[in-house]
């Protein structure tokens, strides 16, 4: 009995901790509202730097156009942290993929 309740314990805790964790407020709070995104040119190809040195690094470029901004938003606030990108490089790139993105 004590067997069956330790592995349903560490059953239940390994789905638990394995599970993506979804956080809307990471991508208000990380990647900036399209109203707030910089849309000067050093911005931009600042972020087209960081896209090609940081992000092909562990996939190959991606077709922003196919998007809008808002709808690539989360996925932004996913790789910016796996990318461990600063507040500076968090709107270059957001500069970047705005530019790109589907209008």
């Amino acid at each position: 009995m004590k067997k069956i309740a330790l592995f349903l314990i560490a059953s239940v805790t390994f789905v638990v901790a394995c599970t993506p964790k979804a956080s809307p407020s990471a991508t208000e709070t990380l990647i900036p509202a399209e109203k707030r995104v910089k849309t000067d040119n050093a911005s931009i190809s600042a972020g087209q730097v960081l896209s090609t040195t940081k992000c092909v690094k562990c996939h190959r470029e991606k077709d922003y156009s196919k998007a809008t901004y808002e709808e690539l938003r989360p996925v932004l606030a996913s790789m910016v942290k796996k990318a461990k990108l600063d507040e500076t490089e968090i709107q270059q790139i957001s500069a970047y993929v705005h530019s790109k993105a589907k209008k």
